[in-house]
């Protein structure tokens, strides 16, 4: 047979790779370990027959005539079903499969049966244990198979006959019920001998052509087909003719009784689909899979544990979860390390902290810019409810126990032992849920026991809140056994992960939750403490709906206060002038708030400046890196007098811009925005701000609502490999902090 046609006709079946003649050779050394493929159709997986034909006597119960599908190919003929007789259900599906226009999985319900989708490649010790035995003697070659989910399997052979000629051969044993997208391609029908045999009680038909040959058999709940790939007058190829006498001999090398049997392996899930969350992808480039793993983890049964390389917006790895072969937005990751390249040198599951239930262990190997390699431990803990927290003392402790430099699953494992049983005894608060704060409010005809929910944390003396549990009294008094409500911090729409992921953080156990009437409407509110900050600590706050009878989350302030029939929040503006924040609210008439005021007033060690000059020199004096100590002048509020946007920072991450005002004969601070990794534009007469890093792009118009500076986004993006960052051609002018002549210029010194 030509090469040339082999090929053309072989490429009309779906198939992995690009198929080669030589594939029949090659196929004969498998992988010894199980490779998912997605689409696993493989040049074992069908088999071609060109010119062949069918005699008109042959039509017995075993002759090829009653395999050929009714339509026929105008290009190629016939095909030749491998799962079953013309009138089978599989044979008439798979033909409106390939005439039909039905999609496989839809031409296989269509006829009740189950559409084969996942595949692995399998050894030959394996399928043999999976089938009870050997499916056929010594003279056939021990070769790799690949199998489908139900136990339909195929494989390239070798058969070498009595008078030393060899047959190289395509096996494939179909279960029936299933449907795949598999078969035989006929030419014009003629030419062909065929018979039955008895095998051991077996019925065997066999067909001998002049350059092909075929063996089938029904063996009840499944269908055998072995694609011979020589005939009478041999090919040039697959080597020599072969005789009656030898295609039977090669029927009965096989163990029918084996053959028969029918056994499903365990086969890992499809591979999960690459997109999660809000259109948000993973990229095939950057999935490890090599440290990627099918795992049975606490809270979500069978699921791919998969290992995610640096990106350009993210410089660490990432770890994600796929079930069901969609990937969850549920996501492993450290803070990120954007300094140093980053390989997964092992992952590992099981009980790491004692609690009975499986823990997630990666160990990373870092090369940084500047100095010596390292190995980090990350140890995510189960922390209940499909939640897995970040264990941030494990690698401190190791390092400081061991001068070992690369420790192994093992060293770690070992090391937890001693380290977790230690915790347990010293502090079980830290270890499980519990009650963390408790109290008992009366709403209207309600009276309510709220308890927080919660764990210490792994440094000093801070707690979380996971949820808020809301108990009713009954007229008696006593607390009914099931909560009314049960509220979760997440629920906070800027909720941010505190001293685990899903809890909050508070300086300390008595101050995770309060209670007050915040919108004054003569109900108890709730506030949950956020987070620890340096120099406030926010609240999320829930309001008391008395109608709907339950708690509705409002609003996040910042060490609010009921003063006189409003609320006043007050925080800390700026890192290093210490101004603060004034924002006054008042009830709006529907349960909420509405800002009323903000103002900004400066203590303590408050600019002491009457001008624009005396400002700069007070932020040369806070030994801010001079980088980004520069000044700039834009009449924000529009009233025709420049306000001075000044910006400092230690370092460009934590760059920030303060605006300060003349516009009423006196100095006062409007307010200050992030400068981090920023530059300023005038972008039709307004003040542009594009922040672009680690191939993020933010572009955003600084403006003033009247009491306070604001940040308006106006778009964002994810840079392309050709994509650049955008530029605008009237940037902001700015000055170095000890060059006066912007001031001068304009008379604001």
């Amino acid at each position: 047979m030509a090469r040339n046609l082999y090929q053309e006709t072989f490429s009309h079946v779906r198939s992995s790779y690009e198929v080669d003649v030589e594939d029949f050779v090659k196929m004969k050394k498998k992988r010894s370990t199980p490779v998912v493929k997605k689409i696993c159709v493989t040049a074992a997986a069908a088999a071609v027959l060109a010119a062949l034909g069918i005699t008109a006597s042959a039509t017995g119960f075993f002759g090829l005539s009653d395999m050929v599908m009714p339509e026929k190919d105008p290009a190629y003929g016939n095909y030749l079903t491998l799962q079953g007789y013309a009138d089978s259900a599989e044979s008439k599906a798979f033909e409106e499969y390939r005439y039909g226009g039905l999609t496989l999985e839809a031409a296989a319900a269509k006829y009740g049966l189950g559409a084969l989708t996942r595949c692995e490649d399998l050894r030959y010790d394996e399928l043999s244990e999976l089938q009870g035995g050997d499916i056929f003697d010594a003279r056939h070659a021990r070769n790799g198979c690949y199998i489908y989910e139900n136990g339909t399997f195929g494989m390239d052979g070798e058969y070498t006959l009595s008078d030393g000629g060899i047959l190289n051969y395509q096996l494939y044993r179909s279960v029936k019920g299933s449907l795949t997208d598999i078969a035989l391609y006929l030419g014009d029908p003629d030419g062909y001998d065929e018979w039955n045999i008895d095998v051991g009680g077996q019925a065997v038909g066999l067909a001998l052509g002049r350059e092909r040959s075929l063996v089938i058999a029904d063996l009840g709940e499944s269908f055998f087909t072995a694609n011979v790939l020589t005939g009478t007058e041999g090919d040039k190829t697959f080597g020599g003719p072969v005789t009656r006498e030898g295609l039977e001999e090669f029927a009965k090398s096989f163990n029918w009784s084996v053959l028969s049997k029918v056994a499903e392996p365990e086969l890992s899930p499809a591979r999960p689909e690459i997109r999660y969350g809000a259109g948000v992808e993973l990229l095939p480039e950057y999935i490890d899979e090599e440290q990627s793993f099918q795992v049975e983890l606490a809270g979500w049964d069978k699921v791919w544990f998969i290992s995610y390389r640096p990106t350009p917006e993210f410089g660490d790895m990432r770890f994600f979860l796929s079930k069901d072969g969609k990937v969850s937005d549920y996501e492993f990751h450290p803070v990120c390390n954007d300094n140093a390249s980053v390989s997964v040198a092992a992952v590992s599951f099981g009980d790491f902290t004692g609690m009975g239930v499986g823990d997630v262990l990666v160990l990373l190997d870092y090369v940084p810019e500047v100095g010596a390699e390292y190995r980090d431990v990350r140890l995510f803990r189960y922390a209940g409810e499909g939640e897995f927290v970040l264990e941030p003392g494990i690698a401190e402790a190791m390092r400081e126990a061991s001068a070992d430099p690369e420790p192994t699953v093992a060293d770690v494992r070992r090391f937890c032992k001693t380290y977790f049983a230690e915790g347990a005894r010293q502090d079980p608060e830290r270890l499980s849920d519990q009650v963390a704060a408790s109290f008992t409010i009366q709403e209207g005809r309600k009276r309510l026991d709220i308890e927080a929910i919660g764990r210490k944390g792994p440094y000093d003396e801070r707690w979380g809140i996971r949820e808020v549990r809301i108990y009713e009294r009954n007229a008696a008094g006593q607390r009914i056994e099931e909560p009314m409500q049960v509220i979760s911090v997440r629920e906070a729409k800027d909720f941010m992960d505190g001293i685990y992921a899903g809890y909050t953080e508070a300086p300390q156990r008595e101050g995770t939750m309060t209670a007050l009437d915040l919108n004054l409407d003569g109900f108890c509110d709730l506030g949950v403490c956020a987070s620890m900050t340096e120099a406030d600590a926010p609240y999320y706050y829930w309001f008391w709906d008395n109608d709907a009878g339950k708690f509705v989350y409002a609003i996040t302030l910042r060490n609010a206060e009921v003063r006189d029939g409003q609320i006043v929040e007050c925080y800390k503006a700026g890192q290093g002038v210490s101004d603060y924040v004034y924002n006054t609210y008042e009830p709006d008439g529907k349960g909420g708030l509405k800002l009323v005021k903000s103002e900004t007033a400066s203590h303590g060690d408050a600019v002491e400046a009457n001008d624009y000059e005396g400002i700069l020199a007070y932020l040369r004096a806070q030994d801010y890196e001079s980088l980004y100590l520069r000044y700039g002048l834009f009449d924000l509020t529009g009233d025709g007098t420049p306000e001075l946007i000044a910006g400092y920072g230690h370092f460009e991450a934590d760059a920030e811009a303060g605006v300060w005002s003349m516009d009423t004969g006196r100095l006062k601070k409007l307010g200050s925005f992030d400068m981090a990794h920023a530059l300023l534009y005038v972008v039709d007469g307004k003040l542009t701000r594009l922040t672009g890093h680690m191939g993020y792009e933010v572009i955003s118009e600084i403006g003033f609502d009247g009491t306070r500076v604001t940040e308006t986004e106006i778009s964002h993006r994810m840079l392309g490999e050709e994509d650049d960052y955008q530029t605008f051609p009237t940037g902001f002018e700015m000055a170095e902090d000890s060059d006066l002549g912007l001031l001068k210029s304009s008379g604001m010194k």
